[in-house]
């Protein structure tokens, strides 16, 4: 095919050019994101049957697998100690000063999240944050919805407290869906989490617990007590981690569809070019008719 028949395609280059605008962004957990637990400078520890669908791993040790069980993508599976810990460990402190350093849509200091309905945004706690009782996270029928609580201190959860995903496109995503204690996270016994956890000291889950969808990384300690389950790749409706937050060229955090659309700057010149093309694909159809390969 001679170069000019390219110019029939000014739109798909044009395309191609906006994709490779974004080659610079990357899912916030990085690495981490191959865990459903981890801990950085700490421990794992587990006593019971607990069942976790995802990589457990720690820098240090894990034990208490067996009687635990851990499977990744269906096949049983041992945990990992050191090697590709360390570097999710960064990837997690990483992923943790990016969710402090977004821009708070409510603040909620003081205010226990039982009973509440809570629209996508950006929620910050100044100090501790409480669930008590069961937390409803609506959507909006937004297929990319994003909901991060910056926490100041720690997490703490009551007994069978819950967290609950509605009006979500396909029963929805816990991708997006982010709890980012500065420091310790714990889970009260009988709970139903949701989400990705992510503790600056210790993770605690306090027995039978029920995740529906997520993961617990900690930079510190992770301890899990009497058969609690958790299922890193499950989510309430649709499975897998489509959208949720990503890195932009910046390097700031952003909806993974945000960091997909170029910065205004590009379309300066790209805006420019894909109209040149159509030009000359125009004018080259009137003065020699359709190209032919």
């Amino acid at each position: 095919m001679k170069f000019q028949s390219l110019l029939p395609f000014p739109i798909l280059a044009l395309a191609i050019l906006l994709g490779l605008s974004n080659r610079g962004s990357a899912q916030i957990l990085q690495t981490a994101d191959n865990f459903a637990i981890l801990s950085g400078s700490g421990s794992v520890s587990n006593t019971g049957n607990t069942q976790i669908d995802g990589n457990v791993g720690s820098s240090t040790s894990v034990s208490g697998f067996p009687p635990g069980i851990i499977t990744v993508n269906g096949s049983p599976a041992t945990p990992i100690t050191g090697g590709s810990t360390l570097q999710a460990e960064l990837d997690l402190i990483k992923a943790e000063n990016g969710l402090s350093a977004m821009a708070s849509t409510a603040t909620e200091t003081g205010v226990d999240l039982g009973g509440l309905i809570l629209k996508p945004g950006v929620y910050t706690f100044a100090d501790v944050a409480t669930l008590n009782g069961i937390l409803t996270l609506d959507a909006n029928n937004q297929s990319n919805a994003v909901w991060v609580f910056q926490i100041g201190s720690s997490l703490n959860t009551s007994l069978n407290s819950a967290v609950v995903l509605e009006n979500a496109p396909g029963g929805g995503s816990s991708a997006g869906i982010y709890w980012d204690a500065m420091a310790a996270i714990t889970i009260g016994a009988g709970s139903t989490t949701l989400g990705n956890y992510l503790a600056g000291t210790s993770i605690t889950l306090n027995g039978n617990d029920s995740g529906m969808g997520g993961r617990l990384l900690s930079q510190a300690a992770v301890t899990i007590s009497s058969a609690s389950t958790l299922n890193s790749t499950g989510d309430p409706g649709v499975d897998g981690y489509d959208h949720g937050l990503m890195y932009n060229g910046s390097g700031q955090v952003v909806p993974a569809l945000s960091a997909s659309v170029p910065e205004p700057a590009a379309f300066l010149w790209l805006a420019p070019l894909g109209a040149l093309g159509i030009a000359f694909w125009r004018r080259r159809q009137t003065v020699m008719g359709p190209l032919v390969a």
